[in-house]
């Protein structure tokens, strides 16, 4: 009658308990052993950062390490919640807060697992402050190795929740590709000296010829890799790159050393669910990078990313511009 009434098949609790111990039973072989010795013993080999972020990778990879079948775990419950019937824009903070919760509860079993290994070794325990850091630890290390096992579900809810804007932003993106690159270089109102052009005293015909789609494209190019990354570091690496291209670009134009200001130009171009991805990568980035060149990126695209959808509202009430406007 349930599944009549709601149209799809409802797992029974026997079922759902013999799928999870499906799910965490230790079938396969693996290269690494993890029994509770061994488990201990490479513990107390990896503390320093970059052996320690190695070793998470390699146990949150594992379907036999305890922090392996957690993650599976959180996994599974997680897509239950916010999956299907689940997709739903207003759950979009809790889904993101709790994808960061598990972050930081896996930091503290990781340490808790430590602190079992050297006391078991009759070392002394990891010190006492470590817990003031945990959440910048659990941001910095765990997060990047578990938001691949959470991220379909949770940009999901970042697109629904800002669809709106998206939408906005890719009707005026198509409205500005109608123009060529020149008309719409002068219409965004970029300064001449950083236009991509050697001779500036060629015509306006004569120009489009030369760079025709070829504005700045390396930076353009470069931008688009933004969607296939899922780590924020990564995609405000490529951000980062990206800035680098146009100013590079400028630089060239110019023959000498030019330091872009930042909020002076950025690429335009669409980015699928720009908007998405801006918040996203804002949510869920390092908290130490807050403030700073990321920070500062970032907050430019964002900016270029409202001033389209400005431009988009303008348009519907005034009457869509023309290359010829």
């Amino acid at each position: 009658m349930e599944e009549s009434f709601t149209g799809f098949h409802i797992q029974t609790s026997k079922e759902l308990r013999k799928s999870q111990e499906y799910l965490f039973c230790q079938r396969g072989t693996e290269d690494v052993s993890w029994k509770i010795e061994d488990i201990f013993e490479e513990l107390v080999q990896h503390q320093e950062l970059e052996s320690v972020q190695s070793y998470l990778e390699k146990a949150l990879k594992s379907s036999l390490h305890p922090l392996g079948k957690l993650l599976k775990a959180l996994t599974v419950a997680f897509q239950a919640t916010y999956s299907g019937i689940g997709a739903n824009r207003h759950l979009l903070t809790m889904a993101q807060e709790e994808v960061k919760y598990y972050a930081k509860k896996i930091w503290q079993f990781y340490r808790a697992l430590l602190h079992l290994a050297l006391k078991q070794k009759g070392q002394l325990s990891p010190r006492a402050g470590d817990g003031d850091t945990s959440d910048q630890k659990a941001s910095s290390v765990v997060l990047p190795l578990i938001l691949p096992c959470f991220y379909p579900e949770l940009f999901m809810l970042y697109m629904l929740y800002h669809e709106r804007e998206d939408d906005l932003y890719c009707q005026g993106i198509v409205d500005l590709s109608l123009f060529p690159d020149i008309k719409l270089l002068e219409f965004l109102g970029v300064q001449k000296h950083l236009w991509p052009l050697k001779d500036l005293t060629l015509t306006t015909n004569q120009r489009r010829s030369l760079i025709k789609d070829k504005c700045f494209l390396s930076a353009t190019e470069c931008l688009q890799k933004l969607i296939t990354t899922v780590d924020p570091r990564e995609k405000l690496l490529i951000l980062q790159k990206t800035y680098e291209e146009i100013e590079g670009t400028v630089a060239r134009v110019l023959d000498k050393d030019y330091k872009l200001p930042m909020d002076d130009l950025l690429p335009l171009l669409i980015i699928q669910h720009l908007g998405a991805e801006i918040h996203l990568i804002r949510d869920l980035m390092d908290p130490t990078n807050q403030g700073g060149i990321f920070d500062f990126l970032l907050t430019a695209l964002e900016s270029c990313y409202e001033h389209i959808q400005r431009m988009r509202l303008h348009q519907r009430e005034n009457g869509p511009l023309t290359p010829s406007s």
